[in-house]
């Protein structure tokens, strides 16, 4: 279990604050410029950052996971490109706070999820891989994520779990199974925030997907002419980084000291 500080200690309520998937390093300088400042200005205790495009499509390196680290992420999540950095699977191996989807066969580089305290609570972050027209296709998480709650019980106040999928119907399949089990769930994966925030019947903070936090001017962070010529001729081509600013999507969820439940599901734009 890592310690860390938490950046404001909130005597009644909890606020944590997760951000979408970062497309590009463009994305991390500007998470670099802002994050702190958000977390100062919210009152965020908790932030998580999905990185796993953080290299632009090929992963995550190390230098771009301590660089969001230093720049205000407590956990980095990642997808099902966080394998195909090769030079990263040490760190993947080395770094708590720097996960990779959980249900990954045994023997992988890396870990599924990892405990935090903050002081203030033990914050446990699970990152899981859907199934659903998913490349790679990985087991189901249920039985992954069912081991590392009972693994870990006792040792963490509230849970997070990171849903990396395409199929919204997975997602809230997962969301209400874990329902009150799970303080926080989020999707991440499809680049496009949704407006499905909700507080699910138990008391967990779901959303399907937070966005990214990349160049708007394109597709998912993607330059158009580069992904059009792959749609439109079906011929493999190298994808470039999309241009204009960048901006990042994130959702804070705020809970209740006392009942760990959530109280608010707030989509932000920075």
């Amino acid at each position: 279990m890592r310690h860390r500080k938490s950046w404001h200690a909130n005597v009644e309520k909890m606020k944590i604050l997760a951000v979408g998937d970062v497309t590009s390093p463009g994305g991390i300088l500007h998470l670099e410029k802002n994050l702190w400042a958000v977390r100062k200005k919210f009152g965020i205790d908790f932030c998580i950052v999905n990185g796993e495009n953080a290299s632009f499509i090929t992963g995550i390196s190390r230098e771009a996971a301590e660089k969001l680290l230093r720049s205000g992420a407590d956990v980095i999540s990642g997808g099902n490109h966080t394998m195909q950095n090769f030079s990263a699977h040490k760190a993947l191996d080395e770094i708590p706070e720097v996960l990779r989807p959980i249900n990954y066969v045994e023997g992988a580089a890396g870990h599924g999820y990892t405990v935090v305290d903050i002081g203030v609570a033990r914050v446990l972050v699970i990152n899981a891989l859907g199934c659903v027209h998913m490349d790679p296709q990985l087991d189901s998480p249920y039985p992954y994520v069912d081991r590392a709650l009972h693994t870990e019980n006792g040792n963490y106040d509230i849970a997070i779990l990171d849903i990396h999928a395409e199929a919204t119907g997975e997602k809230l399949a997962i969301a209400y199974n874990y329902d009150g089990k799970i303080n926080v769930i989020f999707g991440t994966h499809t680049h496009v925030p949704t407006a499905d925030g909700r507080i699910l019947p138990n008391g967990t903070g779901y959303i399907s997907d937070l966005g990214m936090c990349g160049e708007g001017d394109g597709i998912l962070g993607m330059e158009v002419s580069s992904v059009l010529y792959k749609m439109k001729t079906k011929l493999p081509g190298k994808f470039k980084c999309a241009e204009g600013d960048v901006v990042a999507d994130g959702v804070i969820f705020t809970l209740d000291d006392r009942t760990r439940r959530v109280t608010e599901v707030k989509r932000i734009k920075f």
